[in-house]
């Protein structure tokens, strides 16, 4: 009966953005109004009164009136690494959920009181991670069982910025890391959907320049990680300020090898057989869509929501590991030097 689909028929969620105004919040706003009513916007820069007017919808300099005047049932959550714990916090005491830009936190401290929050709230805190809704990423998460036992991997991913950081990534108080915590956090969330967390992680912090080093914020950073239960080892390089944009993961195990390079995974066995190749040529949005409809479709979903929580608990407790491990380093050489 017609009355009975419409009973079926899900309201769209109403959703406020939080940090709209920046480059990644103006990139998501069409996809969450696709999927969602956009209700209102937070964002305390000059310009975002006059995109909220653009857009249609309510601006709000600061998260408290917004959340006395505005009803939403989720919040989309773009703003720098500094702020990512207190907004959540604030949203999750009201009861909305959260869909937010990495990482899920900077600590394994806020990361663990996140989870107990949203626990406690009932309520969803999803990260957004593009790679895991890319078609070339996602075959080779199905396939890995294919190659055996892995034994190595080599995962690089490397920008060609011209200049040093800018903006609030150059600012230690707001961007708490370099680029482990902000370009490597959606590869320490790849590695984390493949492998256990590794117990094992030596680190190289390299910076290019000096201004970057004197606020402890590397340019390039150099990990090789050990799995002692397997026999599995790997490493990862990031850095900003390569010669070349360039993504490439790479799984050998016993019977064969996985590759995802520019939207083109491959599955070759021994001796370099090419088995199956997959080609994406969709673009970059086509995976944000299929990301934000994703997190908005499964808010109350409370097993994908554990399974999330969890394995966003293990990518910040991996890379604040890292951190502490550097600083304990650093204040070690310190003492020596004193």
């Amino acid at each position: 009966m017609p009355g009975d689909r419409l009973k079926n028929v899900r309201p769209r969620p109403r959703v406020l953005v939080v940090g709209f105004a920046g480059h990644q919040g103006k990139e998501y706003l069409p996809v969450v109004q696709e999927n969602a009513e956009l209700v209102g916007g937070v964002d305390p820069a000059p310009a975002a009164s006059s995109l909220a007017a653009k857009w249609g919808f309510p601006h709000y300099d600061a998260l408290g009136e917004a959340l006395e005047k505005v009803e939403f049932d989720v919040a989309v959550v773009t703003v720098p690494h500094s702020d990512h714990f207190p907004v959540c916090v604030k949203l999750l005491a009201h009861g909305r959920h959260v869909i937010k830009e990495k990482p899920f936190a900077v600590t394994e401290h806020e990361a663990r009181q996140l989870v107990s929050l949203a626990q406690r709230a009932d309520r969803s805190v999803f990260t957004l991670l593009q790679r895991n809704f890319h078609p070339a990423f996602q075959f080779a998460q199905e396939n890995l069982a294919r190659i055996g036992q892995p034994y190595w991997f080599s995962y690089d991913y490397h920008l060609n910025l011209a200049h040093p950081t800018t903006g609030w990534r150059a600012l230690r108080e707001q961007a708490m890391g370099g680029v482990l915590l902000d370009m490597g956090y959606h590869l320490i969330d790849v590695l984390c959907g493949m492998f256990p967390e590794p117990p094992r992680v030596h680190s190289a912090f390299v910076h290019q320049y000096q201004e970057m080093r004197d606020r402890r914020l590397e340019d390039l950073v150099s990990l090789m990680c050990g799995y002692s239960s397997t026999g599995l080892t790997g490493s990862l390089r990031i850095s900003r300020h390569s010669y070349e944009k360039i993504e490439h993961l790479c799984v050998l195990g016993t019977e064969g090898a996985l590759n995802v390079d520019a939207g083109v995974a491959t599955l070759h066995a021994v001796g370099g057989l090419l088995l199956e190749r997959h080609t994406w040529e969709g673009a970059k949005i086509d995976a944000v869509r299929s990301m934000i409809a994703h997190h908005l479709e499964h808010l109350d979903d409370r097993y994908y929501r554990q399974n999330h929580l969890q394995r966003q608990l293990a990518a910040v407790r991996t890379i604040d590991g890292i951190y502490r491990e550097r600083l304990r380093e650093r204040n070690e050489l310190a003492d020596r030097c004193a």
